[in-house]
């Protein structure tokens, strides 16, 4: 598959990585050399110094052939013209990242496709996402929903408490089994497994189930006791915390901690009274345990530090 990436940012050089490790024939262009050059040699894909909206640089690179284009520069518009562009030169699928979560609603899909934007991506939406799923199940290591949730993939890390370790799974293949093993990750061995194999100590197994069984796998995956997190610390007001804020089931109790006070205010309006929003230096220890970090089950770090990199910190999932 032939993929053009438009922009040699955080997330552009990020896929430009992961992709060129799956065997993909991938072009990353962006208009600042040094950046491309920072990445060309290390890699397995091409890199071209182009302007991601330029129709000439589009043609340079073939644009035409394109299975799938991605533009992710930081420059929203920019991001959907050159996608627009990309479109009408010939490119199969296209992809824009937007800083809009407007733009998202059902209702606007076919209002972009017409434009020549198939897809948009919200990368704040994605992580706040991603952080609410590992909070929502804590002994779960990834969650993902198929059919509109109807089927559930689930992976979780065997501990000493697993009622399934060392027996052959054609054993506990019964005719009623509310679930599926679809693979196990053994180190860095990912076995798609056989009746004779064997679930072992520390093995991250991936079940597929329905909703209603979800229970079940915790107890045999011997989690039971696993602490559910209903009290949430976000450290930093950005909008990967507003997002994750609004995402958080009922039953979540969260706090912001913003050192900036005009944010604070803004952080508020946004929110409703769920959220509680405090003003303060999240870094102060005496301020973390005045506002309960001693009874909290999640405390999630959005600050922004260099390249933009935001990391995630739970302390129920560390031990999942």
């Amino acid at each position: 598959m032939k993929i053009i990436i438009a922009g040699a940012g955080n997330v552009g050089t990020h896929l430009a990585k992961l992709l060129s490790r799956e065997r993909q024939d991938i072009i990353l262009i962006d208009d600042d050399e040094e950046k491309l050059s920072a990445i060309g040699s290390n890699f397995d894909l091409l890199t071209v110094v182009a302007s991601p909206s330029s129709i000439s640089g589009l043609k340079e690179v073939k644009v035409k052939e394109a299975d799938l284009f991605i533009a992710v520069t930081p420059d929203e518009s920019r991001n959907m013209t050159a996608c627009m562009i990309a479109t009408n030169l010939g490119a199969k699928k296209t992809v824009a990242r937007i800083d809009n979560y407007e733009y998202l609603e059902p209702k606007n899909k076919e209002f972009f496709e017409k434009l020549g934007v198939d897809s948009l991506i919200y990368p704040e939406m994605l992580a706040a996402k991603e952080i609410v799923s590992s909070m929502r199940m804590s002994w779960v290591r990834q969650w993902w929903e198929f059919c509109g949730g109807a089927l559930i993939l689930i992976g979780t890390k065997m501990r000493e408490k697993a009622e399934i370790l060392d027996i052959p799974l054609h054993k506990l293949g019964e005719p009623n089994i509310p679930y599926h093993i679809v693979a196990i990750k053994r180190g860095t061995e990912t076995i798609i497994p056989r009746g004779e194999d064997v679930i072992k100590l520390h093995d991250i197994v991936y079940f597929t189930t329905t909703r209603k069984y979800i229970p079940y796998i915790r107890k045999i995956a011997g989690k039971e006791d696993y602490v559910d997190v209903r009290n949430v610390m976000i450290m930093g007001g950005s909008r990967i915390a507003v997002r994750t804020a609004q995402n958080v089931p009922d039953y979540m109790q969260v706090k912001i901690i913003e050192s900036d006070l005009a944010r604070c205010g803004r952080l508020t309006e946004m929110l409703d009274d769920k959220t509680m929003i405090i003003n303060g230096d999240g870094r102060d220890m005496d301020l973390l345990m005045d506002e309960g970090l001693k009874t909290t089950e999640a405390f999630v770090l959005l600050r922004a530090i260099r390249k933009r990199i935001f990391s995630l910190v739970s302390r129920p999932s560390a031990w999942a």
